[in-house]
């Protein structure tokens, strides 16, 4: 028998397979870059409204995008903040059997001077700038209440925030500052690590670095981001030199 649809704040378990399933979700949603948000329709009320997405993180794991004033999903949230943004695992495979992460939450503008917000998402967005500067887009922040995720076959569960978001532990200058340390000293070594874990990377070009934080860093190439699991957490700008001399 099926359970109702509002019965269900089922937390995870915490078995070694819940565990696995935690750390893909938080990984996903660390490293996707895209997904499909879903917004309130202003001109067919009732009905959702789906649009794919760009995005990057902010120092508290919450999701950043850079809207149009004049897009449909922009006007919806303004109306109603409420909101759900999905992000899939990129597979060649059974969709089904791949992992699938809903956030349930809220989505508003960021305030026009959170200059380190717009900077953050321009190093991972560069071509967005003149959207930024010329063409009125706008800053909104995706502020989650809840999460879905689904692994395959029987693994559908609900998580908390605290399960999936991460803090950077770096504050906005100090990863500016590293960002400019690890492209001077340790470039050759993230390149090796980026190799590794993604084979054809090496056709794509010049790597830059986006953003860093405890678990892995952002890279742009070929003007997409691309995220490099760190092989070990890094907490500090010190843990990370250690691991890249090491990689």
């Amino acid at each position: 028998m099926r359970s109702a649809p509002n019965a269900a704040f089922e937390p995870l378990v915490m078995t070694t397979a819940a565990l696995a399933l935690l750390t893909q979700a938080r990984g996903l949603w660390a490293g996707r870059f895209q997904g499909v948000l879903s917004t309130h329709s202003e001109t067919q009320p009732g009905y959702p409204f789906g649009s794919l997405v760009p995005y990057c993180l902010d120092q508290s794991s919450h999701p950043l995008f850079l809207l149009s004033h004049l897009a449909q999903h922009t006007r919806n949230l303004l109306a109603n903040p409420r909101c759900a943004f999905t992000l899939y695992e990129a597979t060649r495979e059974d969709l089904q059997q791949s992992l699938r992460l809903t956030c349930v939450a809220q989505c508003h503008p960021v305030a026009p001077d959170a200059s380190a917000e717009v900077e953050r998402y321009l190093r991972y967005y560069p071509a967005s700038r003149p959207y930024w500067e010329q063409l009125n887009f706008h800053l909104f922040r995706l502020e989650p209440l809840r999460f879905h995720l689904n692994g395959g076959f029987a693994t559908a569960r609900w998580a908390t925030t605290g399960e999936i978001l991460l803090a950077n532990p770096f504050a906005d200058a100090e990863e500016v500052t590293l960002i400019a340390e690890l492209t001077a000293q340790h470039l050759d070594a993230i390149g090796r690590l980026a190799l590794r874990q993604y084979p054809s990377a090496d056709a794509m070009g010049a790597v830059a670095i986006a953003g860093v934080d405890a678990a892995g860093i952002d890279l742009r190439l070929a003007g997409a981001p691309l995220r490099v699991i760190l092989p070990d957490q890094a907490s500090s700008a010190a843990a990370l030199s250690r691991l890249l001399q090491s990689a």
